[in-house]
């Protein structure tokens, strides 16, 4: 319908970002590591934020393993907690969730264990000192963008808009403080690359 507009996000940007800093942070220990990532369903938004995650984190570190699981659920977050458990205790050192509120418990089984995880959608820092960054899908930015449009009598209907690093519709939230100014540097070079097309083709889909 020309009165309705649709809001495609890139999170296989973002998730790229967060790969990649989960590999600098591994990679710095001295020896290859696992990683891994908890996903809601198997659906296009969530393995695009996968995809690009495993690809940034095989970037900064092509040795690194990578564990990948699917909760099938949403809400409850004991399923998520236990999906991070297991890979935890298979070696990861960092569980990135993509599950929504279920996705609460990986972040709680990564606080539990002392390891790293990452956050999704929205910045979760707050949720503590486990959260190693977060990789944000800019709603808000999204959606006053359509309204300025819609002011400015710009609006067109009948079409995707497309949101990602170069309009500022992804983006990384809080990065720890734990993290060396030198790698926050390397990720921000790396954001820079991904806008600017010099980084292109990322991944978008889970094998």
């Amino acid at each position: 319908p020309k009165d309705v507009g649709g809001l495609i996000f890139k999170e296989q940007e973002v998730g790229y970002l967060a790969g990649y800093l989960a590999g600098l942070v591994e990679k710095a220990k001295g020896a290859h590591a696992t990683i891994g990532s908890v996903g809601g369903q198997k659906q296009p938004p969530v393995d695009r934020y996968i995809a690009g995650y495993q690809a940034g984190a095989k970037k900064a570190d092509p040795g690194v393993k990578l564990l990948n699981t699917y909760s099938q659920d949403w809400v409850d977050q004991a399923k998520c907690k236990q999906a991070a458990l297991d890979q935890i205790s298979a070696g990861a050192t960092i569980v990135f969730q993509v599950a929504g509120g279920c996705g609460l418990g990986a972040l709680d089984a990564a606080k539990e264990k002392g390891v790293w995880g990452i956050g999704v959608d929205a910045d979760q820092s707050y949720l503590g000192a486990q959260v190693l960054t977060s990789a944000m899908k800019r709603v808000d930015t999204s959606v006053y963008s359509t309204i300025q449009q819609v002011l400015a009598g710009k609006f067109a209907g009948g079409t995707n808009a497309v949101f990602n690093l170069a309009n500022n519709g992804v983006g990384l939230g809080k990065i720890s403080p734990k993290v060396p100014k030198a790698d926050v540097k390397k990720v921000q070079q790396i954001a820079k690359d991904i806008s600017s097309g010099k980084i292109a083709n990322i991944p978008t889909s889970v094998g």
